[in-house]
């Protein structure tokens, strides 16, 4: 990876072109970020290594069994890795699948495991908007994560990407949906709150890069596209791609707190939660300079990849 003193000369194998084929453990490998993440990493010629829960086609990865909240299946799975990628989240509790549970205790297991196998380099994704005091449980729970990754006496570099979009993703195909489902297409509040979206190739060209890049232990970095987009003005954007003419109403979110706050906890068919329902009555944008400067890249726009 480039970082001094890591060892990966000697544990690394020999690649086509004489350098070592760094072993990468990915969590979360098997999302939506994470295939784009091992595809691109296996490309490069990396020797990836993927948590998961359960056997999953995933070419160029090996698998490792285990749950990020399982210590002894992660230690397992970190041994010989030269860097942890740290992918795993969810946007929607289900169960014992808790906010708590899956980001900040599962943060916690990654780190301690980090420690015992002898990692010292460590990439955790997090999410624009993570903030002590947000509003949101989600956010909240993805800024005490970023403390435990921070604060872990590890090379680490966290990312805040805004909404991704891309192959495999649900943004793009949730909006999709929306316009589909009704005679109207439902806006909630005024549907001016600003997003950022950002190529989930950008995404994984920041992680890839940073695993080479030694000025980028300790820092954080917010990931968005090169435009910013009201909610609405997406909706009119992907409905002119799709040829759907219909008219819009927009929701007051005050009458739609009280059904998220009862069926988005009972049922996955109810769009949205109430912590959803918060995130996007709130902007979520950034200042993109330190990503672009940092990683050579001028990202994508969410323009170009409506109609894929």
């Amino acid at each position: 990876m480039g970082l001094p003193g890591d060892g990966a000369e000697k544990r690394g194998q020999s690649g086509g072109r004489g350098r070592p084929l760094v072993m990468i453990l990915i969590t979360g490998g098997t999302g939506f970020i994470g295939r784009h993440l091992v595809a691109r990493l296996a490309a490069e010629g990396k020797r990836v290594r993927v948590l998961a829960r359960s056997e999953v086609e995933l070419p160029g990865a090996e698998l490792a069994p285990g749950d990020v909240r399982d210590l002894s299946a992660v230690v397992s799975a970190a041994r010989e890795a030269e860097a942890v990628v740290h992918l795993v989240g969810i946007i929607r509790e289900a169960g014992e699948a808790s906010f708590r549970r899956v980001h900040v205790e599962g943060t916690r297991t990654v780190v301690q495991a980090c420690r015992e196998a002898g990692v010292k380099r460590l990439l955790h994704m997090s999410a624009l908007g993570a903030r002590p005091q947000a509003r949101s449980r989600y956010h909240r729970s993805k800024w005490q994560a970023e403390q435990l990754a921070a604060t872990a006496e590890l090379a680490t570099t966290v990312f805040r990407p805004s909404v991704v979009f891309g192959s495999g993703g649900a943004f793009l195909p949730q909006v999709r949906q929306l316009l589909h489902a009704a005679p109207v297409i439902p806006i909630v509040g005024d549907g001016m709150a600003l997003l950022q979206p950002v190529w989930v190739e950008d995404v994984v060209s920041c992680f890839a890069s940073a695993l080479e890049k030694q000025e980028t232990v300790g820092q954080v970095y917010e990931l968005g596209g090169p435009e910013t987009f009201g909610f609405e003005q997406v909706v009119d954007l992907l409905a002119e791609v799709e040829g759907v003419r219909k008219s819009k109403v927009h929701i007051p979110a005050a009458l739609l707190r009280p059904a998220a706050a009862v069926l988005g906890r009972l049922t996955t068919r109810f769009p949205l939660t109430s912590d959803q329902l918060t995130m996007l009555l709130e902007d979520n944008v950034c200042d993109n300079t330190p990503m672009r400067k940092t990683f050579g890249l001028e990202p994508a726009s969410l323009r170009d990849h409506l109609a894929e």
